[in-house]
């Protein structure tokens, strides 16, 4: 067991293109901001035009089609966001200096550089969301795009990538609970979304919801710790600006979550209620 967590935590961490990493703007890959206005105008310029004009003029996948694409797509992002859950967290553990145990919410304000372990697995982070832009586009392929498509799903495939970006250049505090915790529930919904595309229909589909939400609200809950930092300590933590934008950011992620929980399950659940009175009776 030894031997196999030295061997992960070299990979995931020692390896010298991990432990040496500094981002620098325009010379790491997808850092220059000409990329991240390309990749998200992109994105929506193909989603928008899918939207305006009527499915007919649209093509469509066959359904085994679709489900074979679906399922490499969700495997590999299953993958991928067990490794940058599992890397991230190592890195917290390799960087967190003991004498400075707070460092784990509130990077000091002079922490210029994005370098180490840790905003590795941030910019990987921050690739894998352009990488879920294929979500929707395989949304657009489907003959069920009126059905599935949502702003929820469009608004939050468009923020957080900007978000992710800004994070990074100011080597915002808490950037590594979001990449952690984010990517973990990942691994849970695109492990749901590969065994449908194969033909299976797990139990957890409302689980995934419920992990999202109370993301947002352990977000709430982290976050008044790095503010108690922020202006106690004599320089204060690091991109307190952008964090800003993220926790109003998640506070609209939220509210639309329950209010998707609402009209998805609380139907259900009301439902359920009525008919075992209606049995009683």
């Amino acid at each position: 067991m030894e031997a196999l967590y030295s061997s992960v935590h070299y990979w995931l961490v020692d390896h010298p293109t991990i432990s040496q990493f500094e981002w620098k703007q325009g010379h790491t890959f997808g850092s220059s901001l000409l990329f991240l206005t390309l990749s998200i105008s992109i994105y929506l310029s193909i989603t928008l035009l899918s939207l305006r004009f009527s499915s007919s003029l649209l093509p469509t996948l066959s359904v085994t089609t679709l489900h074979r694409i679906t399922a490499v797509h969700s495997l590999i992002l299953c993958l991928l966001s067990l490794i940058m859950a599992v890397g991230c967290s190592l890195a917290v553990l390799h960087q967190t200096p003991r004498h400075d145990p707070k460092w784990v919410f509130c990077f000091p304000a002079n922490y210029i550089v994005p370098r180490g372990p840790i905003f590795f697995w941030a910019q990987v982070y921050f690739l894998s969301k352009t990488l879920e832009f294929i979500d929707t586009f395989l949304i657009i392929l489907s003959s069920s795009r009126s059905r599935r498509f949502s702003f929820l799903h469009v608004y939050h495939h468009t923020m957080v990538p900007l978000l992710c970006y800004l994070a990074i250049y100011t080597s915002q505090s808490l950037i590594h609970v979001v990449v952690i915790i984010n990517s973990s529930i990942h691994v849970l919904m695109y492990a749901y979304y590969f065994l449908c595309a194969i033909g299976k229909r797990p139990w957890w589909k409302r689980l995934v919801t419920d992990c999202q939400i109370v993301q947002f609200m352990f977000g709430f809950v982290c976050s008044p710790i790095m503010l108690y930092y922020h202006f106690t300590t004599e320089i204060g933590c690091s991109g307190f600006g952008p964090w800003c934008a993220c926790i109003a950011f998640n506070a609209s992620l939220l509210a639309l979550f329950l209010d998707f929980h609402s009209n998805n399950y609380g139907n259900k659940i009301r439902k359920d209620r009525d008919s075992k009175m209606e049995k009683q009776t």
